[in-house]
């Protein structure tokens, strides 16, 4: 009689705890969704300047270089910010440095309302770089490990084309709203950060502890009834190794990342050859949203600017959206970016990027070009956002803030800096005899992406089979051992 009461309270006890394990899940889809949305809303403020750009000029009395240093002023503090943030998110300071990041860029928001200083207003802008690289470099490592294992995939590729999605939002919100208020639609951005904020606030610490990852769930039974975490297989392949145990959580604490962890992210070919391939590709995606204007008056002759703003705005906010939603749901369909099967299909897209190229710099009208502008964004953007969860998911749990600091570094020093200067020292000696050829030569730089991100899914392929091989000999030992008599 007693036997079977405590086996009654053990199905209760396993009851509960699944109970807390979906609760779980449902609390880390919400985080990593608010995370994602903090991304697409740090970037509407792009999308507020593009929209009220006269009034805004005229308001603060800005020239042309006084302006072009207002919007581009914040690379200057997320360069700073890659060095400030490489080391702390190694510890178990997450929640603090979020909170932190995320009140300080509310209240920056708000201070468009009250000043009017134009060096203010540069030091505003520098914060709001700084505290928008923290979100930068640390949502894919979030969306990596607290995602849900079905979702993950479509998840890290939504977080990269976060860009895009909040131009559109600032644009949208700028021009609901008016150019004459365009104090008020910095605001409006401040406001919709200060909701997720309290939000992710008040989560619990643990989701966001650099060591916590799922090893199942407590069960009890004579073989182990000590209440030990015990890996229940099916329940292990269905969610995935980095859905939140459930339980008592005992978490690990990290420290500082050293010099031997640093050698080997820098000796990890997986990582490095993602990150040169998306500084590459950000090399290019930067020098089309700069220079397409004047591209298209000079290399093509085209002056209808209202034609141009209709396609343009079609091809850069609904192509990177669309190849981004394709490329994870087709990633997702062959098992995800942690699958070996991802590099075929990684490799493929690539070669519709490298096609792609081909018709933007050789078509002649406006309209063709815009549809291959909207086919290479379309095309990139499929694999874009998942070769930067290969770089993550190559490093260990502590290495993965350093590492994908060192990825923000690595783009923004190799990709978004020198790709417009290097357009422009073309452009300079031969826009008169040549008009199309900076464009070209800038556009064909994606071969050195794609031959770059061929060696990353050699590397990750080859790694992937290594580790399915490796778990199918242990699980092999496994059931020798439960076969084998006591």
């Amino acid at each position: 009689m007693s036997d079977n009461k405590e086996n009654l309270l053990v199905k209760d006890e396993n009851k509960e705890d699944k109970e807390r394990f979906e609760l779980s899940r449902i609390l880390r889809f919400a985080l990593v969704s608010s995370f994602i949305l903090l991304n697409i809303t740090f970037s509407a403020d792009v999308g507020v300047i593009a929209s009220s750009k006269f009034k805004l000029q005229s308001d603060l009395n800005f020239n042309d270089k006084e302006f072009a240093t207002f919007n581009s002023i914040t690379s200057t503090g997320r360069i700073l910010g890659t060095f400030i943030y490489m080391g702390l998110l190694t510890r178990d300071n997450r929640k603090l440095l979020t909170s932190i990041c995320l009140l300080a860029s509310c209240a920056l928001f708000f201070s468009f309302l009250f000043t009017s200083h134009k060096f203010i207003l540069f030091g505003v802008r520098f914060l709001l770089g700084l505290s928008r690289n923290f979100f930068q470099i640390y949502v894919p490592v979030y969306v990596d490990q607290f995602g849900v294992k079905p979702l993950k995939t479509i998840m890290i590729s939504i977080s990269n084309i976060t860009s895009p999605l909040g131009r559109a939002l600032g644009f949208a919100i700028g021009t609901a709203l008016g150019d004459a208020r365009w104090r008020y639609s910095f605001s409006v951005v401040g406001l919709i950060l200060l909701s997720l904020a309290i939000l992710i606030i008040l989560s619990p610490s643990r989701y966001f502890s650099a060591g916590a990852t799922f090893v199942g769930y407590y069960t009890k039974d004579e073989n182990n009834n000590n209440g030990r975490l015990v890996v229940n297989k099916e329940e292990k392949k269905r969610y995935g190794d980095s859905v939140f145990e459930v339980g008592e959580i005992k978490m690990k604490k990290k420290g500082g990342i050293d010099i031997d962890d640093l050698l080997a992210i820098l000796k990890n070919p997986t990582f490095m050859f993602s990150t040169f391939t998306r500084a590459s590709v950000s090399f290019i995606f930067d020098i089309t949203h700069l220079f397409i204007k004047d591209y298209v008056q000079n290399g093509l002759g085209e002056t209808n600017q209202i034609l141009l703003l209709s396609y343009y705005s079609f091809a850069s906010g609904i192509g990177p959206s669309v190849g981004g939603a394709i490329g994870g749901l087709i990633i997702t369909k062959v098992g995800g970016y942690e699958h070996k099967n991802s590099c075929k299909m990684i490799s493929i897209f690539s070669v519709c990027t490298l096609i792609t190229t081909y018709f933007l710099c050789f078509t002649d009208t406006l309209f063709t070009f815009c549809s291959s502008l909207f086919a290479f964004y379309a095309t990139a953007y499929t694999f874009y956002p998942i070769i930067t969860g290969y770089a993550v998911n190559s490093l260990s749990a502590k290495q993965k803030g350093t590492g994908y600091s060192f990825t923000i570094l690595i783009c923004t020093v190799c990709g978004n800096f020198p790709g417009p200067l290097y357009y422009g020292i073309i452009n300079d000696h031969f826009k008169k005899t040549n008009p199309r050829l900076a464009w070209r030569c800038s556009i064909f730089y994606y071969i050195l992406g794609f031959t770059l991100l061929q060696f990353a899914c050699y590397y990750r392929y080859r790694d992937l089979a290594k580790k399915e091989e490796e778990d199918k000999k242990k699980d092999e030992q496994e059931m020798k051992e439960i076969e084998s008599p006591k």
